[in-house]
């Protein structure tokens, strides 16, 4: 899922439309239908599908349930012991929008984290690691998250995406670090739909940031 990936508003590469022309003669125009509290499903077709720059990551929309009666409690508890994190008490925590979420957040002593998110406070909706990109276990905890276990995952095209989106990322980094020489640049890969959920990676300088979003794709 900000996936921002990872937050809020609805998935596409977005682009400003072409203007209207203004017409000479003033007509009636019909009152704007209200918004739609509802989350826009994003369409696959929409979602890149190799690395981008920051300035070109599509906004995911704020995470969905996973499935319905799917907790996580079981896979976090064994991620936490496979690779001894230390998970935090729920917290509520205040979105954007003024909705509140709850969220269990745990970390390593090597540095790795992870963060669940339940959107109605009860079942899953994210799954957000993170490691350093100097970690040298850090690719395999990244991919122990990818095996998140909401009914509809395809964990081995998971895992061998993971893959191809850690080489492409970490080459658009280099790339566009040889081309600024700022190294703090930002860059996200594409965009994995499998089931119920979304997977993005992100790298921010030396960090890398897998977010793993519920919500419907189309």
């Amino acid at each position: 899922m900000s996936v921002v990936i990872g937050a809020a508003g609805a998935a596409s590469c977005s682009r400003s439309g072409p203007g209207t022309a203004a017409s000479e003669h003033p007509k009636a125009v019909a009152p704007e239908p209200e918004p739609s509290k509802a989350r826009t499903a994003p369409r696959a077709a929409d979602l890149p599908k190799h690395a981008v720059a920051d300035d070109e990551r599509p906004s995911l929309g704020a995470a969905d349930t996973m499935t319905a009666g799917y907790t996580g409690k079981e896979f976090l508890a064994r991620l936490a012991k496979n690779w001894k994190l230390k998970l935090d008490e729920p917290v509520e925590q205040e979105m954007p929008d003024g909705k509140k979420r709850t969220y269990v957040h745990g970390r390593g002593e090597s540095g790795l984290t992870v963060s669940a998110g339940y959107a109605d406070h009860k079942d899953m909706s994210s799954l957000v690691c993170g490691t350093s990109t100097n970690q040298s276990d850090g690719l395999g905890f990244l991919a122990a998250c990818t095996g998140v276990d909401a009914v509809g995952i395809d964990h081995g095209k998971a895992s061998s995406w993971l893959e191809q989106a850690k080489k492409e990322t970490d080459s658009l980094y280099e790339k566009k670090v040889a081309e600024t020489g700022i190294k703090k640049e930002y860059v996200v890969s594409g965009v994995f739909v499998s089931g119920p959920v979304v997977m993005v990676l992100h790298r921010a300088y030396e960090k890398y940031s897998l977010r793993i979003l519920g919500g419907a794709v189309v």
